[in-house]
């Protein structure tokens, strides 16, 4: 059989719109493994710091219902260690891509059997929740529909307390704070 001139231009024409969906396929798929990894590895951090550094959970519930002289949600030495622990691996989602979204702004800290399991009789489980939106790097996304090209990475970790959170530079000997009156107060003792 002979070759017609233009038949090249149409099987290119044809086969280029399934070439370059595979082709953003494993571009998306391949970022997607690496964002879960780190999510997950973030996750696993910030559990790890958790299970050392468990905050109360009065000062968990100040963050969806914050008082006029609330400091802020990190300002608790013993959160701030967590999210410290959930930044330290972070090369891709530091709020400098994936449209500036920083991962702590997606973190939820809880106790999954309330907080009353706060102690080292118990040792009730302390949960870090990373629901963090990831935005495509192909438009392979937008052509299938996702909303935004964006996904959610849902990632759970959870793990046994294994201390109180044991600061000996305060003069009280703990890190984490019950509520602002009790951080404030850390703070006055903490001052030379």
């Amino acid at each position: 059989m002979q070759n017609k001139p233009g038949q090249s231009i149409v099987e290119m024409a044809l086969l280029l719109p399934v070439m370059l969906i595979v082709l953003f396929g494993i571009i998306e798929f391949g970022y997607l493994i690496f964002a879960y990894s780190m999510v997950s590895q973030a996750a696993r951090n910030g559990a790890e710091a958790a299970a050392q550094l468990p905050p109360y959970e009065s000062w968990l519930q100040l963050r969806n219902n914050p008082p006029a002289n609330y400091p802020g949600f990190t300002a608790d030495a013993c959160v701030r260690g967590i999210m410290e622990a959930i930044r330290s691996d972070i090369v891709l989602f530091d709020g400098s891509g994936n449209e500036g979204r920083r991962i702590e702004d997606y973190v939820i800290i809880r106790y999954p059997n309330g907080g009353q399991t706060r102690n080292l009789n118990d040792r009730g489980p302390i949960e870090i929740e990373i629901n963090y939106p990831v935005r495509s790097i192909t438009p392979l996304f937008d052509l299938i529909g996702l909303q935004d090209g964006t996904l959610n990475l849902r990632v759970v970790q959870r793990r046994s307390i294994e201390n109180l959170g044991v600061d000996p530079r305060n003069p009280r000997g703990v890190a984490c704070a019950r509520n602002v009156a009790d951080w404030q107060e850390m703070q006055v003792l903490m001052q030379p």
